[in-house]
């Protein structure tokens, strides 16, 4: 399928969001995690939203994140954040909603992020991605610079550094 398949807006991600994508960040981690994950990786990854609530909140609104909505009925299928400081803008967040995965939905949100920032002049781009969402950046034109074992939530976890420009 493709983006077509299922219409969604786009828009800034607001504070009355933040629980809400907390929910869908939960979800991915608890439905898609064991495709890839231990057990104890994906206990970890699935609890980020709750151990620390301000922290998630920051790691959505402190950065340019945008969500996008199914048009039929404005339910949130996915958010990606970007981060607009410096030479190398970062991508911070790339999520679609678990029963929605695999419809472009992902593909087309880095679109528009992407080119949102290469027309206020980026042209440099670099994102530590997931077993899951690197294959979107690879295909993105991002090239896979390195792989890199770090604790998250006392859980080792492995992470891919991908870049473009």
């Amino acid at each position: 399928m493709t983006p077509e398949t299922i219409p969604f807006g786009w828009r800034p991600a607001t504070g009355a969001d933040v629980p809400l994508l907390a929910v869908l960040y939960a979800d991915a981690a608890a439905s898609l995690g064991p495709l890839v994950y231990t057990e104890e990786q994906v206990a970890a990854w699935a609890a980020n939203p709750r151990r620390d609530p301000q922290a998630f909140r920051r790691y959505v609104l402190d950065h340019d994140t945008w969500v996008a909505e199914r048009t039929s009925d404005f339910a949130i299928l996915g958010f990606c954040g970007i981060d607009f400081d410096g030479e190398r803008r970062e991508v911070h967040a790339l999520y679609v909603r678990p029963s929605v995965t695999r419809h472009g939905i992902g593909t087309e949100m880095l679109r528009r992020t992407l080119q949102r920032a290469r027309s206020s002049g980026a042209r440099r781009f670099a994102a530590w991605a997931t077993p899951f969402s690197r294959p979107v950046f690879l295909r993105a034109g991002f090239e896979w610079t390195q792989s890199f074992t770090e604790s998250f939530a006392g859980v080792p976890f492995e992470r891919y550094r991908v870049e473009l420009g």
